[in-house]
């Protein structure tokens, strides 16, 4: 049966519950049937979710809300075999699934209520948590620099790291203001939380994210990556912030930006509700 534009919107809905679980699914066969052992696997999971959270990524409420769902489609559909519910780890035993996801739910809604710095402190942080702060970057390195440097074109088989960099932001073309400022954050993020090379290049060439740093090593490779896409988005200057954004001359007119101006807010009286302006 052909997969249809619902069954495509009603799959990734619970891309985040799926995320959260995806290590039993791939590693693992099923959830256990014993909280103290899928907490202690969990735990740093959802303190990265709980940390890019306040970065803008999916909440833990939105997560939990997903993992009910999830839930009470394994009720109806307890061989798993609803589409939406592919790639989903069972419990164990199976009639248990939805219960352990139930569980699960409410666990990842109320792990910051109150929260244990004690353990946030003592629990190590993962591969998987760690991947959370680079989403950009767990796409261009294994993709332009993986496989000891081979880009992911077969026009870029022998290319330089310059030309694997170059390629990126052609291709990132006409997204430039979204995506090239975030992946010089994360080259900057990725500095200052990993202090020497034998840690980056363990942590981005090995399980975490199978990338690479084409022939350079990553201390010599992250700084001169910045430099490139820093100009490549100041060919793209915000010129009024909450307008436009407008290209140098030459660039066709559709490659502009328009955003939604937003009015200024104006000054609340005291005493005046939050959120509310009088006319």
């Amino acid at each position: 049966m052909a997969i249809t534009r619902q069954d495509t919107i009603e799959y990734f809905r619970l891309e985040g519950a799926r995320n959260l679980l995806k290590f039993y699914g791939r590693y693992q066969d099923n959830i256990p049937d014993d909280a103290p052992e899928w907490k202690k696997e969990l735990f740093p999971v959802v303190r990265g979710i709980w940390n890019s959270e306040m970065d803008g990524g999916r909440s833990r409420y939105e997560i939990g809300a997903q993992l009910r769902t999830a839930a009470d489609l394994f009720e109806i559909h307890p061989d798993g075999s609803h589409h939406a519910l592919k790639n989903f780890p069972m419990g164990y035993p199976k009639e248990r699934t939805a219960a352990i996801f139930r569980e699960i739910a409410d666990y990842v809604e109320q792990w910051a209520s109150p929260l244990d710095w004690e353990a946030i402190s003592n629990t190590p942080i993962s591969a998987r948590e760690l991947i959370m702060r680079f989403p950009r970057l767990s796409n261009i390195l294994p993709l332009y620099f993986g496989q000891d440097g081979a880009a992911v074109s077969d026009d870029m088989q022998d290319a330089s790291t310059e030309e694997g960099i170059r390629m990126y932001i052609d291709e990132t073309h006409p997204g430039c203001p979204w995506n090239l400022p975030a992946a010089v954050a994360e080259c900057h993020e990725a500095l200052a939380l990993f202090h020497t090379e034998d840690q980056l290049d363990r942590f981005f060439c090995g399980a975490g994210m199978h990338g690479g740093s084409g022939s350079d090593d990553f201390t010599d490779f992250l700084p001169p990556l910045r430099p490139p896409l820093q100009r490549a988005h100041e060919r793209v200057p915000l010129t009024d912030v909450g307008t436009q954004v407008n290209y140098d001359e030459g660039q066709s007119a559709h490659h502009a930006y328009p955003f939604r101006h937003l009015p200024r807010p104006r000054n609340r009286p005291m005493g005046h509700p939050a959120g509310r302006h009088r006319e």
